[in-house]
């Protein structure tokens, strides 16, 4: 738990604890003298608690000290120096004297293993070496009911009830350690309570920029504001970088209060401990006067019998001793609906508009002295919907790249790794959900129309400047639909699809996933919706390009309901109709099938580019850009021959050009006509053409015997 914690209260709790354990040895010495009894069998040893053990035990116990108890545990100890610690748990969990009797009593196990012997005479059992309730009801209260004992001791009461004492078997009774931690100074929390710490990390550059916002103002004043008694109760909501736990951190520590916080996602999965955990951390925090934080409710929200069960744990609490709880996710959620009868306040921390976001930008480039920085942060503003700490993220992670070895550090090397810094922090989960794809073609590479090209020019304008257009200058407001751009490229196979979104992400600098349908849809109801609902999420926060590859598979036609297959294939696609419309980035359909789309998704799309089959200057382009610089090619080579004789998509004459390449290599010469002739016979041939010979023309007194091509094929 973060807040001061003195090194005195362990010094001086170990001078009070003393004089506690003095104290009990006396009162156990009185019961002893009601209980001894002969000598033991030496074969028993080990086995029982001798008289001669429990003497060796007592050594410090004065003889003549036997006369009757006088007075509680509590009035003894509370007015030895460091003590105030005890006397403040008593009254922050408003405990009896009984009850407080109780917990000192149970410490003294925890203090001193020589009582667990003692306890197990007393008890008269040897596996039971902790206090038992009649045990309690002798040492602490010998002239009380036993019925008013076993009441202030049952598991509704305040000492198991707030988690104070852990029952065990045996009608024993337990200090927790959070409890014995906190009385005795030690330092840590509850070790039940270690693995489920909320310690997500952040780039060293991320507080300074968090720091910076208003809400950070306004944490330090609910923080600072104490009300004893009142149940008050924070909703905190941003997405993950905007500082949730940062920020409630900074402002704890500026009110000089400590902060206990918890993941969520974590602490759900522990199996079947999670309301035990909760009371833990709510004692612990409690007794410290400290605020609790329970990150990542989302990972309550949704499964009804983990709220339930977290409302049901949280509500009585602040029912019966108040205190300050945060309860942090990445969505709105209906906290003030849940507890209905708390103080509840609830602040969002947005996602940053573009001109914050170019003053992170600015300020953590500043920070890290990047060449070139006044230039970087304007376009990665624009670009990137990022939070502060996925600025400072990508920034960290851009540094440590530049110091490797052989490193560039030019400006133009530096955007480039700031770029795909940021593409990465955006999104950190994208990578497991859809294939990333490298991207290499610049829009130079393309061979299309004029007309064509134009458009895709248009796409990449549209892209670049969206954020100023809309965020900037409101246009996001004119419409109520997603602020996303939803791309349809539709062809021939190997018209140039694939490559056309290849050379816009590589353009844009910005990661391209393809997505996977065999890991998208699934045979289980609600899978497939829940996997898309992942990606399109993921998408906007990175602001990559999702590239729905044969996009009529999965956005196809709805079909007549004739059984419950139809029925929930139809509700997949009614999904993605409805996703499609509010996603609020970057998407690309290609399908060589565009009539196979449900027409409803082709109101949805923004731009729809048709890739036509490349005429006879283009095919020549092809042709000649189909062969790296470094590639062996003959001088006779009749590029115009080629280029006239097959209309051919730029798919097929890259294969046919690497075909020539490899029967090249092979014969150990230059790529030529002879090549060139034989790979695209044989690329024609994988396609279902059987063309003849003289279709070739001049090319064709270079092609191998039939026989031969055919055993080619067919391998």
């Amino acid at each position: 738990m973060s807040g001061p914690r003195s090194p005195q209260r362990a010094a001086a709790a170990a001078h009070w604890s003393e004089q506690l354990l003095a104290e009990l040895e006396q009162r156990i010495a009185r019961e002893l003298t009601a209980l001894r009894e002969a000598g033991v069998d030496p074969a028993l040893q080990g086995l029982v608690v001798t008289d001669q053990e429990v003497a060796s035990l007592m050594q410090r116990l004065r003889a003549a000290d036997t006369g009757p108890a006088a007075g509680s545990l509590l009035a003894r100890v509370s007015a030895l120096p460091g003590a105030e610690v005890v006397l403040a748990l008593v009254r922050r969990f408003a405990l009896g004297p009984f009850e407080a009797d109780t917990l000192l009593a149970c410490l003294a196990s925890e203090i001193d293993r020589r009582f667990e012997r003692l306890f197990a005479y007393l008890n008269d059992d040897l596996t039971r070496g902790r206090a038992t309730p009649a045990l309690l009801q002798r040492l602490l209260a010998p002239g009380e009911s036993r019925l008013v004992v076993l009441a202030a001791l049952s598991g509704d009461a305040p000492l198991q009830r707030f988690g104070l004492l852990q029952p065990e078997p045996g009608e024993m009774l337990r200090l927790a350690d959070g409890t014995a931690r906190w009385l005795l100074g030690r330092p840590g929390v509850d070790s039940r309570l270690a693995r489920f710490i909320d310690d997500a990390d952040h780039a060293p550059l991320a507080p300074a920029l968090w720091q910076r916002r208003p809400q950070a103002a306004l944490l330090r004043d609910w923080a600072a504001a104490r009300r004893p008694g009142a149940a008050r109760l924070l909703h905190l909501y941003g997405r993950s970088g905007s500082g949730r736990r940062q920020l409630v951190a900074d402002a704890c520590a500026a009110a000089g209060r400590g902060l206990l916080a918890l993941d969520g996602a974590k602490l759900r999965r522990a199996a079947g401990d999670v309301e035990a955990l909760l009371v833990a951390a709510l004692r612990d925090a409690h007794a410290a006067d400290a605020v609790l934080m329970l990150q990542h409710l989302d990972a309550f929200a949704d499964d009804g019998d983990r709220e339930s069960l977290l409302r049901g744990v949280l509500q009585p609490w602040l029912r019966a001793l108040g205190g300050c709880l945060v309860l942090a996710s990445e969505d709105e959620m209906p906290v003030q609906a849940w507890f209905p009868a708390a103080e509840v306040s609830e602040l969002q921390l947005p996602l940053p508009g573009l001109a914050e976001r170019e003053a992170d930008w600015a300020c953590a480039l500043e920070a890290a002295a990047v060449p070139g920085r006044a230039a970087l942060a304007a376009p990665l503003a624009a670009k990137f919907r990022t939070t502060a700490g996925e600025v400072a993220g990508a920034v960290q992670h851009a540094l440590q790249t530049a110091r490797g070895a052989g490193a560039a550090r030019s400006a133009a090397a530096w955007s480039a790794r700031l770029h795909a810094a940021a593409a990465r922090a955006t999104a950190p989960r994208l990578h497991q959900l859809a294939e990333a794809m490298p991207t290499r073609h610049a829009l130079d590479d393309l061979v299309l129309p004029a007309d064509r090209m134009e458009m895709l020019h248009d796409l990449v304008r549209r892209v670049r400047h969206r954020r100023r257009v809309l965020e900037d200058w409101g246009f996001d407001t004119v419409s109520a639909r997603g602020c996303g751009l939803v791309a349809l490229f539709h062809g021939a196979s190997g018209t140039g699809k694939t490559m056309a979104v290849d050379a816009i992400a590589h353009t844009l600098q910005m990661q391209l996933f393809r997505i996977d349908l065999a890991g998208v849809v699934s045979k289980y109801i609600g899978e497939t919706e829940k996997n898309l609902r992942s990606i399109f999420d993921e998408a906007e926060r990175a602001d990559a390009v999702l590239f729905f590859d044969e996009a009529d598979a999965l956005f196809g036609k709805r079909s007549e309901v004739k059984d419950a297959h139809d029925r929930y294939a139809n509700i997949e696609i009614n999904y993605l109709l409805q996703r499609i419309e509010s996603f609020d980035g970057i998407a690309v359909l290609a399908t060589n099938k565009r009539s196979h789309l449900d027409e409803a998704f082709q109101r949805r799309i923004h731009v729809t580019l048709e890739f036509p089959l490349p005429r006879q200057p283009e095919r020549l382009q092809l042709w000649r850009r189909s062969f790296p610089a470094a590639a062996p090619l003959a001088r006779d080579i009749d590029w115009a021959l080629l280029a006239r004789s097959f209309e051919l998509t730029g798919g097929v004459i890259r294969n046919a050009a690497l075909g020539a390449a490899y029967l090249a290599a092979e014969a150990g010469g230059q790529i030529g006509n002879a090549e060139l002739a034989n790979a695209l016979r044989t690329e024609l041939h994988k396609a279902g053409r059987r063309v003849q010979d003289s279709e070739f023309g001049a090319l064709a007194t270079h092609l191998t015997p039939r026989d031969r091509a055919a055993a080619v094929t067919e391998d």
